[in-house]
């Protein structure tokens, strides 16, 4: 489930480095910074645990700098990673899973599409 906004921001830099930039935008105590990174780190250890950067950037968009809430994201995100997406990258269509496609839809893609570009450049 790649979304082409997704796609954009990945072709232009390396995961590591859109990961390690949030990191420290959200994070500029050293410190602080570690120990969320190895929270983090939790998911994508598993063969079954795909797109880790991915994951990785979703649960920093849903937690912000609660870091109790990126332990609890990530664990989530070994459940289930999907879920972690589409809340992240799709908040809005999350929401809505039944729209039939039209306006309303475009509206909604539209929207969650800005936001997370937003979010990528903050």
């Amino acid at each position: 489930m790649r979304t082409p906004y997704y796609e954009y921001y990945m072709s232009l830099m390396n995961h590591n480095e859109l990961l390690n930039g949030k990191l420290l935008r959200l994070f500029p105590d050293k410190k602080s910074r570690e120990s969320v990174s190895k929270l983090l780190m939790n998911y994508g250890l598993e063969s079954y645990e795909p797109e880790p950067s991915r994951v990785r950037l979703a649960v920093l968009k849903l937690s912000g700098t609660d870091i109790s809430e990126i332990e609890i994201m990530t664990k989530r995100s070994k459940e289930d990673y999907r879920d972690i997406l589409a809340w992240a990258e799709y908040p809005r269509q999350s929401q809505n899973p039944t729209m039939p496609n039209g306006s309303k839809k475009r509206k909604l893609i539209e929207a969650d599409k800005i936001e997370y570009e937003l979010w990528l450049n903050t």
